[in-house]
């Protein structure tokens, strides 16, 4: 008798402590993804959302996971919403950004001082929200930016330090008017030398070095090293003889050697 006292008791008492079991966690990720976000962290990656409650993303590899490559992109698969992600100063390459590029929500991408080159890009030509693209530092030229005239939400372009030229960019920002372009400060022109003074001033320079090249039909390369392209020219700019032996033969006999050093017109 008091065992079926006690059977009844518990089958009454079941739903009740099923009904006060706390429910499995909401939002919490499962399966492909859980695992993909345990390997990223093990790596160094930050997976963030980009503000509280939000399903957006934000994964970052340059802080923490300078050494993350290739095979670590490819678990970003895995991650939905991925709405920013900084590559910079990463081991990634090209072959990165065909995952890179099916992340359909991405709006800001840094890829910067990485080994991304022309061909990589062409994987992102699809990415049809990115508004900021971060290339800084990295191999891209010319016909890396022309993978980029589809994007029309761009908005803002980084290309200090890469193969781009004027010609490159105009043609980018015909296809897209609203872009703007950062290439960084040009860098500042070479010092004027004492002839190029003189020149402006609508004189003669009266270093005695130049005085004495112009006389020969040559210029002072002491004070034009950047314009020296001979060994004896070279050679000249260092502040020492040639040591061709050509040219010291030519030297003893109070000669240039033409062979090394043909005539040159002066400025």
């Amino acid at each position: 008798m008091v065992r079926e006292l006690l059977a009844t008791l518990c089958l009454a008492l079941a739903p009740a402590a099923r009904a006060d079991a706390p429910p499995p966690p909401q939002g919490q990720p499962q399966g492909e993804e859980a695992a993909a976000r345990e390997k990223l962290a093990k790596a160094g990656v930050l997976v963030v959302p980009v503000a509280r409650d939000s399903a957006e993303l934000t994964v970052n590899f340059a802080i923490q996971a300078p050494k993350a490559g290739d095979a670590e992109v490819a678990l970003l698969a895995a991650l939905p919403k991925i709405v920013e992600l900084d590559l910079g100063g990463t081991k990634v390459s090209d072959a990165a950004l065909a995952t890179v590029g099916k992340i359909a929500t991405l709006r800001r991408l840094v890829l910067r001082q990485t080994a991304i080159g022309d061909a990589g890009l062409r994987s992102l030509a699809g990415l049809a929200e990115l508004e900021s693209l971060n290339l800084y530092g990295t191999k891209v030229g010319d016909a890396g930016l022309a993978e980029l005239k589809g994007l029309a939400k761009l908005r803002r372009l980084y290309l200090w330090q890469t193969a781009v030229t004027d010609e490159g960019v105009a043609k980018l920002q015909a296809a897209l008017p609203k872009l703007e372009v950062q290439r960084g400060a040009k860098p500042p022109p070479p010092p004027a030398s004492c002839c190029d003074q003189a020149k402006a001033a609508g004189k003669a320079c009266e270093h005695p070095c130049c005085v004495a090249a112009t006389a020969k039909g040559r210029l002072c390369f002491k004070c034009h090293p950047d314009r020296a392209t001979t060994c004896c020219e070279k050679a000249e700019a260092a502040g020492k003889a040639c040591e061709h032996p050509c040219c010291v033969e030519a030297t003893k006999a109070g000669k240039l050697c033409e062979k090394c050093n043909p005539p040159k017109k002066t400025n």
